[in-house]
């Protein structure tokens, strides 16, 4: 490995210009916001966004209150907004409840593209504009993913513009020279920026991966390059020759450094054996990134250690962590104690993260947090609930058609459930009565004029046809066709004719009718997806499986059952994998029995503390903070493992516990509190409730993990030493991490 000191400068300009290309790739990187392109392929929710997709095309939607306004001015706001381009259709019926009431008006907008399209954008921003004076609030899916977009650059550099400190405080207190933190943070900061910039040769990366990975990456891979540097200081000790020392640490902490970057490695491929794709998004992403921090420890690390020698020699200090004596004699004193009881809480913490509430969706959990969906909180305080769905029907199936939709209409009306809208072109098919003419053209949302020519044309048909009910076609046919009417007369009408065509387009297709559903009902509950289960065994009933439902609430349906099955899988693989590492690794039984244990235990108290709590967790959270906390946490433990056993080859128990303890504290502290520091901030500073929720449970997780491995993990070594002297083959080899 001389090659890596003997060519120093050109590594570094190799990595200098990779780093340089990444910073310029960087903002080329698609970043997907729309969580169903992750849902697999064979879910009905994916099938039915591409039948959409391919005969309606897909449409953003949003939600636009103005408090404060009459009727009138609300009708006017409604004319003028209707003309912005981007805006497809309308919606708003000041005679309705559902669209006014209490001086507060809804309008309900269908843009052209779909929600993530920039003519969307395009189109919000219009609406901020033109409602810059009046008081007014924005809600619907729409929004909240370009509001993502909006925050989510600006986030990464404020989450980073607070943690970098952290990062810096923490490294001063447990390094030994003022120069070690510079080391790290260029080591960190040339493999976080190449691995970000880097995932622009993916077509898409998702906000979740976007938005923490490269923190993780940061807070997962710095132990590399401390591995070299704790190396090289203690080499150098004993030969005074900066670059023997930088070799021979090289060459001592690669099989410890591939070690823990393989455990590290193997939490993140299970997340790539999910269903639910956005766990491969993770990981694959994190697999990356961790194989570019090693090369980068590996490679650029020695030589910045040889260039910087004489100013790490210069600003040295002392070490700011010492030896204390009294945590190991407590440790001596509370070895029986301490195990019990964090036995008991773990015990307890099984039991309580079974009576977890989850969140599969992200507006379960923005509910929650007061921060995204405070607009839209506002506009459901008032007009409550409206839950969209589109249900795709066979074209020439009308009977079936209106035969599916009395039996929702029935069914809501049996659960209590109320359906504020219902559309389909099957309402323009059926025959009007009179009266019931008038109350459709009020909820159709006509100015009374138009109502009034309308009512007497059915008037005019009555006397022409001796009939007392009309579909609107046939009366659309009959202001068309019939002389009773001058040319001036038709074209009053216009407007109205226009109107059904427009919403005729929007309702059929070459092969489907849409038939569009709106109900008083959260996104996200078990009431919906008793709702939603039921609208597909309804349809299913009734077209045999020739139809499609599309939906939030039905993605969010069919996320759950996959993510559900997700959890057992990824867990499993993550333990297997890690399990067999640290047994071919330690050549023992016992150790990955006990690492395993105690880790997944602090998994455990974490996820059981939102039980206690009363909060929903969000199920993807859960997923993927369980395989990250194992796989990269236990490194903690597998350092403090290693020292132990290689002590007990020459020194009694207590002796080996106080060694082990005092070689590996630094470096657990190190590493926990960045993680920990990594996780809160991004929890603190996101406003973006999934990821806030992410970084929460890494951070506490760390925080537990880091807990456990100090005090519990030397205390049940010493109860089990006869038992893994027993169980171990053979000692593994020295390793720091």
């Amino acid at each position: 490995m001389n090659w890596i000191v003997r060519f120093r400068f050109v590594i570094l300009g190799i990595f200098v210009s990779l780093f340089i290309v990444a910073i310029v790739l960087f903002s080329s990187v698609t970043i997907n916001y729309d969580n169903t392109e992750y849902l697999p392929k064979d879910r009905p929710t994916k099938q039915a966004l591409v039948v959409l997709d391919e005969e309606f095309g897909i449409n953003g939607y949003a939600e636009v209150m103005v408090t404060g306004v009459s009727a009138a001015e609300a009708l006017g706001l409604a004319s003028e907004l209707a003309q912005i381009p981007e805006i497809q259709r309308l919606d708003f019926n000041p005679a309705s409840a559902d669209y006014y009431q209490d001086d507060s008006a809804l309008f309900q907008i269908t843009f052209f593209e779909d929600n993530y399209d920039e003519s969307t954008k395009a189109g919000i921003e219009k609406n901020r504009v033109f409602l810059d004076s009046e008081d007014y609030y924005l809600g619907g899916e729409s929004v909240l993913s370009i509001r993502y977009s909006e925050v989510i650059q600006e986030e990464i550099l404020k989450i980073l513009a607070i943690l970098l400190p952290i990062i810096i405080i923490i490294l001063f207190l447990t390094t030994s020279s003022w120069i070690d933190p510079l080391l790290f943070l260029i080591v960190v900061a040339i493999s976080v920026i190449i691995n970000m910039g880097s995932n622009v040769f993916f077509p898409s990366i998702s906000y979740m991966t976007h938005a923490t990975c490269g923190i993780l990456q940061l807070a997962l891979c710095m132990d590399y390059s401390v591995m070299i540097l704790h190396g090289y200081r203690k080499n150098l000790n004993s030969q005074y020759d900066p670059k023997a020392a930088v070799m021979k640490a090289v060459k001592e902490s690669f099989a410890p450094i591939m070690g823990s970057a393989l455990t590290t490695v193997v939490g993140f491929v299970a997340l790539m054996f999910m269903r639910y794709e956005i766990g491969f998004d993770i990981g694959v992403v994190l697999v990356k990134g961790t194989l570019i921090s090693l090369a980068v420890a590996l490679l650029l690390m020695p030589g910045l250690i040889i260039m910087f020698a004489p100013l790490i020699k210069k600003t040295e200090h002392r070490s700011l962590i010492k030896p204390r004596h009294r945590i190991v004699k407590f440790l001596f004193k509370t070895k029986y104690v301490l195990p019990i009881i964090a036995l008991l809480v773990i015990s307890g913490a099984i039991y309580l993260q079974s009576k977890n509430t989850y969140a599969y969706g992200e507006m379960a959990i923005a509910s929650e947090s007061g921060s995204v969906s405070e607009s839209q909180n506002q506009i459901n305080a008032v007009f409550g609930n409206r839950n969209n769905f589109v249900i795709l029907v066979p074209r020439d199936e009308i009977a079936k058609e209106s035969q599916l939709i009395q039996t929702i209409s029935a069914y809501a009306a049996a659960e209590g459930i109320t359906a504020k809208q219902m559309v389909s072109v099957t309402m323009f098919y059926a025959p009007f009565t009179e009266s019931e003419f008038q109350y459709f053209l009020v909820s159709y949302g006509l100015e009374e004029e138009m109502i009034s020519q309308m009512t007497a044309i059915f008037g005019l048909m009555e006397m022409q046809y001796g009939q007392t009910a009309f579909s609107i076609m046939e009366m659309r046919a009959f202001i068309q066709e019939t002389l009773l009417l001058t040319n001036e007369q038709k074209a009053a009408l216009a407007p109205f004719l226009s109107q059904i065509s427009q919403t005729e387009a929007l309702l059929v297709s070459e092969n489907y009718h849409r038939l569009t559903l709106t109900v008083d009902l959260e996104t996200e509950s078990e009431a919906t997806f008793e709702f939603v289960a039921a609208l597909r065994t309804m349809a299913n009933e009734i077209f045999l499986d020739q139809y499609y439902l599309v939906g939030e609430s039905a993605a969010i349906y069919d996320m759950k059952e996959v993510v559900e099955d997700d959890y057992l899988k990824s867990t499993l693989i993550t333990i297997i994998l890690v399990f067999l590492i640290i047994m071919i690794s330690f050549r023992s039984l016992s150790v990955p029995i006990i690492l395993v244990f105690l880790i997944e235990g602090a998994i455990w108290i974490n996820m059981a503390i939102p039980a206690l709590t009363g909060r929903n967790i969000l199920y993807i959270g859960y997923i993927i903070v369980s395989c990250i906390q194992l796989g990269s946490t236990i490194d903690y433990g597998i350092l403090y493992a290693n020292r132990y056993l290689d002590h007990r080859k020459t020194q009694p128990v207590q002796e080996s516990v106080f060694l082990a303890y005092e070689e590996t504290k630094t470096t657990v502290l190190t590493s926990g509190m960045i993680l920990i520091g990594a996780g809160y901030v991004l929890g603190w500073a996101s406003t973006i409730p999934s990821i806030a929720v992410f970084g929460t449970l890494i951070g506490r997780g760390a925080v537990i993990s880091t807990i456990l491995v100090l005090f519990i993990l030397p205390q049940v070594m010493m109860i089990f030493d006869k038992f893994l002297q027993k169980t171990t083959i053979k000692k593994a080899p020295k390793t720091k991490i």
